[in-house]
């Protein structure tokens, strides 16, 4: 999975007599994967010290920097990226919240988050399905063989909006359990590193691939009287071809999908993918249906 939150920390070796007279402090960036930016997103730091309890708001510039000194004592906190002053449609991609401790030895540390969503000017949207209607999804629906069927849209019209970002749906017959995804956030577009080509055909756009993510429910069916509450996933969906399981596509020309589905406590309950490992997203090939990405409506879309 593509790191969404990167910190580095400086190792400063100076005697503790001289410690006084340094700044202990937190700077960072927030920033599109493109690099565009904007000011005045909030970054509330707040922690307990040698010296005490400490809470400040510092706020991005135009570059997308904050810098925040904190007490020259060791102690713990938390750096929070404010979600009331994100602009309309834009997220953090990943965990907004992030702790860290300070000591005499480690005290000063970066931290950059990454941004999602309209602000950064995502140029795709998708559709998935198949021909056939699912019995328990009631809709046209793709099949990863025969225990698992998916399918739905992402951004419909490329609108963060629409139905709160679309909606996507996965009954996982082997455990039955049926995931639908409710509120979703574009990750990113992009194209899978040769093969196939960039880009799509049916219809054109400049892309091959979407990861999305967000949050959803998970409940039991057949039987199974499991109900997980809210729940979090990301998934990765690859058009390499038209259509995306035609037999003569096999092998590069198919299009393939990750799916990872985690309960509110981080455990993993589905999961669709082929390395042993959840977080090295390799999308599988799926053995029934289409896979369609989409740039109509998208304004200047971004490739990244």
């Amino acid at each position: 999975m593509k790191l969404v939150l990167k910190w580095a920390a400086l190792l400063v070796g100076l005697a503790t007599a001289n410690l006084s007279s340094q700044a202990w402090h937190i700077y960072g960036t927030l920033a599109c994967p493109d690099g565009s930016t904007i000011s005045g997103i909030a970054i509330k730091i707040q922690g307990t010290t040698q010296a005490g309890p400490f809470a400040t708001t510092v706020v991005t510039d135009v570059d997308g920097n904050y810098y925040s000194p904190v007490p020259d004592y060791p102690g713990t906190f938390t750096a929070t990226v404010d979600s009331n002053t994100l602009p309309p449609g834009t997220y953090i991609v990943g965990n907004p919240s992030v702790p860290f401790e300070f000591t005499w030895d480690f005290y000063v540390l970066q931290i950059n988050w990454e941004l999602g969503g309209s602000l950064c000017s995502q140029g795709c949207w998708f559709t998935g399905g198949g021909a056939k209607i699912d019995s328990i999804l009631g809709i046209p629906a793709a099949d990863k063989g025969p225990k698992n069927s998916f399918g739905g849209n992402v951004y419909p019209g490329c609108s963060p909006t629409a139905g709160d970002g679309g909606n996507w749906n996965h009954v996982a017959r082997d455990l039955k359990l049926h995931f639908k995804g409710t509120s979703i956030q574009i990750v990113r577009c992009g194209n899978v590193t040769p093969p196939p080509p960039p880009g799509s055909t049916s219809p054109v756009t400049p892309y091959n691939f979407i990861e999305f993510q967000g949050t959803g429910t998970c409940k039991g069916i057949q039987g199974n009287k499991a109900d997980y509450g809210t729940v979090t996933f990301f998934a990765r969906c690859e058009d390499r071809n038209e259509p995306g399981t035609k037999p003569a596509n096999a092998g590069a020309g198919i299009d393939r999908y990750y799916l990872r589905v985690k309960d509110s406590g981080g455990n993993t309950i589905i999961i669709i993918n082929g390395n042993a490992n959840p977080d090295v997203v390799s999308p599988v090939e799926i053995t029934d249906g289409n896979f369609q990405l989409h740039a109509s409506s998208c304004d200047n879309p971004p490739n990244f």
